[in-house]
């Protein structure tokens, strides 16, 4: 059986690729709720793709994602990221901690925090 720790570092090293839709697609539930700090949460897949890939058409460039750290533990991982991109505006750093809930191999809750620059 595929542990924790592995579905997570796979789905981490997919979204550092610039794989992001693809990671989704894979290894979250058709359920999953997704929620950025405290915005209304996205319930399910296909809502996620449909945002995640317009958001992804407006970039001009993805200059790529760094894996800060990562941490497992039960059913639980976190994910601390630095996104470099540019927009339509100009450039876009984003520094976020994800926070993963697992369930059967799928994740079934990630939320987004802003870390700070």
């Amino acid at each position: 059986m595929t542990t924790i720790q592995e579905l997570d570092s796979r789905l981490n090293a997919m979204i550092a690729s610039g794989k992001i839709l693809e990671a989704v697609s894979e290894f979250f539930a058709d359920d999953a709720v997704f929620q950025e700090g405290t915005a209304k949460p996205r319930v399910g897949k296909k809502a996620n793709l449909e945002f995640l890939g317009g958001f992804l058409k407006t970039l001009e460039a993805f200059n790529g994602a760094t894996l800060h750290h990562q941490a497992v533990g039960a059913n639980v991982s976190f994910s601390e990221w630095t996104f470099d991109m540019v927009g339509p505006d100009g450039p876009i750093v984003w520094h976020e901690v994800l926070r993963r809930e697992w369930k059967d191999g799928k994740v079934v809750a990630e939320r987004f925090y802003n870390a700070g620059a």
